[in-house]
């Protein structure tokens, strides 16, 4: 009777052990290792999780690249492909591998689905300046009309939609270094991106610069630019190349002769402002 009593202890406890591993959903890494986890959901690049030991804990996130398959409690399997993607008919790999020695998807867009790719950086570039007040204001000191620029772009996302994203962008500027002067200037944009591995952009924007006025007094100055270029990448580096202008602004002021001693008024333009800036940056995982 005892050695019964045993046999059917022991066949209780294989049925209640049986069911708990049916219970679980086993998520095997790529490395190899094997989770036990009740998979609460699966998206677009991550599976999230709970811990089946602590299963009134918080949820875990993996990224679906670094999942192998999911065994799950019912007995099915899942198993994640990883052969290449075709995109723009250029076959990529579908995975790349940044130095930590995780895995992550890549795309074509400006803004990787799992890490954002990062366009800001340093930028350099030329102005040429046309008559106006700040021309006459550099060649009275003996100044050339164009000058090279020195800055950084920052930038940020606003949205990305079937391979066009929206962006904010702030370029602070400093020219005229190699004449020995300084004039500032800086930009806040709002634009527009295309994806692929040649994009091309188009933003516009206030514009803030220092620039001379009618008398040749310097003081604040307010205007608009309009700015269009492409970004070529190679490997993990972005080259960006961009053509901005910011247009005239004129004005009127009555201007006292005192030769004739009367008062005329006369109009005045800032001049028109073009500029090449061109840069790199590192496209960050």
């Amino acid at each position: 009777m005892k050695i019964q009593k045993l046999q059917k202890g022991i066949l209780a406890l294989s049925l209640v052990l049986c069911n708990f591993v049916k219970a679980q959903d086993i998520l095997t890494l790529r490395d190899g290792n094997d989770l036990s986890v009740k998979v609460t959901e699966i998206n677009e690049t991550e599976i999230k999780y709970k811990d089946f030991k602590n299963l009134d804990g918080p949820i875990r996130v993996v990224y679906k690249s670094d999942v192998f398959s999911i065994k799950y409690e019912n007995g099915l399997k899942s198993v994640f492909n990883t052969e290449p993607i075709i995109q723009n008919n250029n076959i990529q790999e579908n995975k790349t591998e940044c130095k930590s020695g995780k895995v992550y998807d890549k795309d074509t867009s400006d803004f990787a689905k799992i890490r954002r790719k990062s366009f800001s950086g340093p930028r350099i570039g030329y102005t040429y300046i046309t008559s106006g007040t700040t021309a006459d204001y550099l060649a009275e000191r003996g100044k050339n009309p164009g000058i090279t620029q020195f800055g950084w772009q920052f930038e940020g996302r606003l949205f990305t939609v079937e391979g066009l994203s929206g962006l904010i962008e702030f370029v602070p500027l400093i020219g005229g270094i190699e004449q020995g002067i300084i004039i500032p200037s800086a930009s806040c944009l709002l634009g527009i991106r295309s994806s692929g591995k040649t994009s091309f952009e188009f933003a516009l924007g206030p514009n803030f610069s220092i620039s001379p006025n009618y008398k040749g007094d310097t003081e604040g100055a307010v205007g608009l630019v309009l700015a269009a270029g492409t970004s070529l990448r190679k490997g993990n580096i972005n080259f960006p190349i961009n053509l901005a202008v910011v247009p005239s602004i004129g004005s009127k002021h009555d201007i006292y002769n005192t030769t004739t001693k009367t008062t005329s008024s006369q109009s005045f333009q800032t001049g028109w402002r073009i500029s090449l800036l061109v840069g790199f940056n590192y496209r960050k995982k």
